[in-house]
């Protein structure tokens, strides 16, 4: 028996009208500082942890941190930084042969008694909680918009809008720093509108690999359905 019941048809994907895209500033690149200070705080108050492996541990993620918050991670500086690691830690093996340099060093490191009380770890957590929501309220503010006819910058408190038109909009795009891109893949946009002699620079846009497969994908959109207008009967 043959059934009449006609074959479910599959609706496409309503195309994406606009693409939001938000420059953060290098603040954001502190949150590895305050999850830690927040977990910290925590383990600090319940008394699981120790005071100096915390504070010992906690000032050498902020270190890091702020390492990352100070400096451009070039490709070509974090291969040399990866190779000057490992060579430090072959010339390091190969001088305790002789000697007995791993013992010197960890009663050296063994030696180092930081600590820092729960206060610390709450004021410094509740303050860089603050600041980060200060930028997450700001950039519901300060954000650009990408459509199919213009780019509009929205700033401002009141509402105050700046447009590009997309019309010969070329697009680049930048990831000049490794360990930023590791931390929130991010990177630089770069839009040059027809009308503008100025380009549009956007640093600290995090997934900036989405942000830009989602408006090649619109801009390439709204060029198919140009070539498929009708000409004049």
């Amino acid at each position: 028996m043959t059934s009449n019941t006609p074959a479910p048809s599959l609706t496409p994907a309503a195309p994406v009208e606009s693409v939001i895209i938000r420059p953060w500033p290098k603040i954001v690149f502190l949150y590895p500082s305050f999850v830690v200070a927040t977990v910290f705080f925590l383990l600090s108050w319940l008394g699981l942890v120790g005071p100096t492996v915390l504070g010992n541990t906690f000032m050498l993620v902020l270190l890091m941190n702020l390492m990352i918050f100070s400096f451009d991670f070039s490709r070509i500086k974090s291969i040399t930084l990866v190779i000057g690691i490992v060579a430090a830690v072959l010339l390091v093996l190969w001088v305790d042969n002789k000697w007995d340099l791993t013992s010197f060093l960890g009663r050296v490191f063994g030696s180092i008694d930081i600590q820092m009380n729960t206060a610390f770890y709450g004021f410094l957590s509740a303050g860089l909680g603050f600041l980060l929501l200060v930028v997450f309220v700001n950039s519901r503010f300060h954000y650009y918009e990408v459509n199919a006819r213009e780019i509009l910058h929205h700033h401002g408190y009141l509402g105050d809008i700046q447009r590009w038109s997309t019309e010969g909009l070329e697009m680049n795009k930048e990831i000049y720093d490794v360990a930023e891109y590791l931390l929130l893949r991010s990177g630089r946009l770069i839009f040059q509108p027809a009308t503008s002699k100025k380009a549009i620079v956007l640093d600290n846009v995090a997934a900036v690999n989405r942000i830009e497969k989602s408006v090649n994908d619109l801009l390439s959109v709204v060029a198919v359905r140009l070539n498929q207008q009708p000409g004049p009967g």
